[in-house]
């Protein structure tokens, strides 16, 4: 293959190489991209849920804590401790693979749920007790179990549902940086698509340039300088710089003309 043909080859192959380049590129990138986005949401949800988990729990031993308290229900302790093995289920389930940043929060939610766990185990007359003294006496007075609960008891609560709001934007806080890098793997993934449909518009425009030049042009001219050849009898002359296979055809036009006028030439000899 040579000629105009082997340049309308090269040209087409080239198109298609540079298309299916840029779109393994650009698939590669996507994969990342999804791969990316799926583990970022994938962790977003685990935070969630395990923050939804802990306030849960914590409500749990909130109302058994207040069935004690208030009510004087035994049973509400085993269910206190339910709760505080939940919470402490779900700060474990989070804490092997955490960052620093957050592991510090754990270790601080771990903390208050110890703590949780201490009061309730403890409630009774030591935590029932308060010191009132004046300048005659000292004395002692039971707390009443509203008193504890609300005093007491709640403090650490909210101390707790505080810690894991903090848990809950820190580890959102963490997910910041990932998420610009994500913004950044999306335009890694487009650039190639626009970069090649760019190309892709240069070589259409360059293809039709050399396709108009080489090859639609010729075959004007061809088509003009052997038409007036046939209407005019003048001799066959492509007023052009021809190539290639263009080139032979003209030349093997302008042999038959001329085979064609000696044979006329001749017939009319002959005559």
């Amino acid at each position: 293959m040579k000629g105009i043909g082997k340049r309308v080859t090269i040209g087409f192959l080239s198109i298609v190489a540079l298309l299916s380049v840029s779109g393994m590129i650009s698939l590669f990138e996507l994969s990342n991209l999804s791969y990316d986005t799926d583990s970022i949401l994938s962790a977003s949800h685990r935070d969630m849920e395990v923050a939804k988990d802990m306030l849960r729990s914590a409500h749990d031993h909130s109302r058994a804590t207040l069935d004690v308290a208030i009510f004087g229900e035994a049973e509400g302790r085993e269910a206190c401790r339910k709760a505080i093995a939940e919470i402490d289920l779900h700060i474990a389930s989070v804490r092997e693979g955490a960052p620093t940043a957050l592991q510090g929060c754990l270790d601080t939610l771990s903390l208050y749920s110890a703590e949780l766990n201490r009061l309730t185990e403890q409630y009774g007359a030591a935590e029932g007790m308060v010191m009132t003294s004046d300048s005659l006496q000292v004395a002692k007075r039971q707390m009443s179990g509203k008193e504890w609960y609300n005093g007491v008891y709640e403090k650490a609560c909210d101390k707790f549902g505080e810690q894991v709001k903090r848990y809950i934007t820190l580890s959102h806080g963490q997910m910041a940086p990932r998420a610009a890098q994500l913004s950044k793997n999306a335009y890694r993934s487009v650039a190639p698509v626009l970069i090649s449909l760019l190309v892709m518009i240069a070589l259409v425009l360059m293809l039709y340039y050399f396709v108009y030049i080489f090859g639609v042009a010729p075959a004007k001219r061809i088509n003009k300088a052997l038409s007036d050849t046939l209407a005019y009898k003048v001799p066959y002359k492509v007023k052009a710089e021809l190539i290639d296979e263009f080139k032979e055809l003209s030349d093997n036009i302008e042999m038959l003309t001329n085979i064609s006028k000696s044979n006329k030439k001749e017939e009319e000899n002959a005559i």
